[in-house]
Order: C-alpha cells, then structure tokens, then sequence
C-alpha cells in the first residue's frame, strides 16, 4: 500500500496562478511521481503549475502543463471516480505534441472539494468550467480542443450542446469523446433501484470492475491510489436522472466530435450512447474497439494506441 500523504498534499494547494511559476517540491512532488504525472521531468521544456481555484460551492484543483511554445490547449476532464494522477498518458501525448493541457478535478473528486464523488445537480460541472475559463481564459494559449473519458465526455457534450441551443458558440473548436457517459449500463434496473432505496440509503458499495486490460493500472486503482473511494452515493444518481432528461431535451448541432468506444464496455449503455452523440453531433471519426472496455485512457498500449490516433486527428495531425 502507499504511504502518499495525501493531507499533506491538499495542504499544499495554494491558488492556482499562471502568472508566477514555482517548481513543484514537497508532498506534491511525491504527489505527481506516485501517479506518474512528473511531466517536467518526462518532456523537455515543460511547466506544471498545480492549485486550486474557484467554482460556486467548490475549491477546484487543478494542473496546468504549459510547454515554451504552445500550439493551443487542451482541456482534459476525466471520468466519474477518475481524477487527474490517472491520465498520464494522455497529458504526456499532448505535450509532445506541442499542446498545453488545462486538467481539473471534478467537484468531489481526486484533490478538489466537495461531497466525495457526488454532485448535488449536473449544472456544478458547468459551473466549473465557466469559472476555468473566465479566471484562465487569458492564460491559455488558443485555439482550445477538449477530451472528456465517460463523465468527462457527458460535461463536454452538455457544454457543446447547451451552447448551441442558446445561439453561442462553444469554447472548443472539437472535441474528442472517449466512451461518454449519457446512460450508465442496465439504466433501468438502476433507476428503479434509486427510486427504490433513496430513503434508506445514502451510499451504496462501490464494486471495482475490470475495466481495462491492463492488469498494473487495476491493481494500482485497487491498492496504491488512495484517493479511490469505496461508496457511492445516491444522490449522484438522482443528479445524473435529471441530468440525462434535460441532454436527451436539447436539440442536436453540427459542431465536430471524434468518438472512441470499447465494445467490452459494461460500464455504460454504450450502443445507445453512441445513437445519441450521432444524431446530435457531427462525427468526424467513430472507432470502435472489439477487445477494450471502459477505461479507455488506461487500456493496455496496443488497445490504446487507437485513442492517441484520435488526439492526433482531433489536433490536426495527419493520420
């Protein structure tokens, strides 16, 4: 088991700014080593500024790596019981490819605060993408693109889709969507299930799935990551409830998306999903992958090789 102290780290979170850099030293060095995302000691020219800033309820933390000349900025949003250390490999692919990367936790999730893996409404994520903006706007080269894993991808597509239906345009020239998240699977089940015990319970157990190939990352989420938790919360259900109604209510929009997606995916109604971002998006490119499941940005290599083909596309590499 880890011995990271992750109070020590939180302590450590001063507000975020992109004006003055100060190296990284202390518990949040041991921080960003544990969970591989030491970038500036993995890609040359690179500085991570790491803090927090706020969001309407929230403390949010944040990393931000900033090559010498950056080529736009990539706004990275990670998946329900994700939060940053886990997208190494997608921050490290940007940056060589000449992108700042723009990498918050959600509201109750990894460093930021928050009732744990919860949220009260879906509104908060937006939330807490309009104060990035406003509050970083300036400091983040253009143009910006956006890649959202499973929940990430559902703030992505409500950004997008929200703004459209209100005659404004979106933040992010295209997006890339890594199994997004609109209806979790066996949806019925889970909602009887909510509408069930809502009274009687406020969390449930969390079962670790696996959801990727990649033995090592399983094991670490399990044993060495302690900022997984182990309930789930009912009330993140009833938010999620409302929140699909209100996505499924919007109208569709030809803004480009790039979509990847697991066949062996048993975390979300992915079939369904995918109808749902084709008629409501304009899909650039759809890559389905036979042999991967859920966590798509912690695949084994030869299963993520093809989510590093879509970043190239979705950044303007020719594929």
């Amino acid at each position: 088991m880890t011995t990271l102290d992750i109070g020590a780290v939180r302590r450590e979170l001063l507000h975020l700014d992109l004006a003055v850099y100060v190296p990284i030293r202390g518990a949040m060095a041991e921080f960003v080593r544990h969970y591989g995302i030491d970038m500036e000691s993995q890609v040359t020219g690179v500085r991570h500024y790491v803090g927090r800033f706020e969001s309407p309820g929230y403390h949010i933390a944040a990393h931000v790596f900033m090559p010498l000349q950056p080529r736009g900025t990539v706004f990275i949003l990670h998946g329900y019981l994700d939060h940053a250390g886990l997208y190494r490999h997608v921050i490290r692919d940007c940056l060589q490819r000449g992108f700042a990367v723009f990498l918050p936790d959600l509201p109750g999730h990894g460093l930021s605060t928050g009732e744990r893996i919860d949220i009260p409404d879906f509104d908060d994520y937006q939330m807490m993408l309009d104060a990035a903006f406003s509050q970083y706007g300036e400091d983040l080269p253009g143009p910006w693109f956006g890649i959202g894993q499973s929940t990430g991808g559902a703030i992505l597509m409500d950004h997008v889709l929200s703004a459209c239906a209100q005659e404004r345009k979106p933040a992010f020239r295209s997006v890339l969507l890594l199994a997004p998240l609109l209806r979790p699977a066996q949806w019925q089940q889970i909602r009887f299930g909510f509408w069930l015990m809502r009274h009687f319970r406020a969390a449930v157990p969390r079962v670790f799935r696996n959801n990727s190939s990649d033995a090592g990352f399983l094991r670490f989420v399990r044993e060495d990551d302690p900022l997984q938790d182990r309930w789930v919360p009912m009330s993140w259900i009833g938010a999620l409830r409302k929140w699909v109604l209100r996505m499924q209510a919007l109208p569709p929009c030809d803004f480009p998306v790039l979509l990847v997606q697991g066949m062996r995916d048993e975390t979300i109604e992915w079939r369904g999903n995918n109808a749902f971002v084709r008629s409501h998006f304009h899909v650039v490119r759809e890559t389905i992958l036979p042999e991967a499941s859920h966590q798509l940005v912690n695949e084994r290599e030869d299963l993520r090789a093809p989510v590093h083909a879509a970043i190239a596309e979705l950044l303007g590499f020719a594929q």
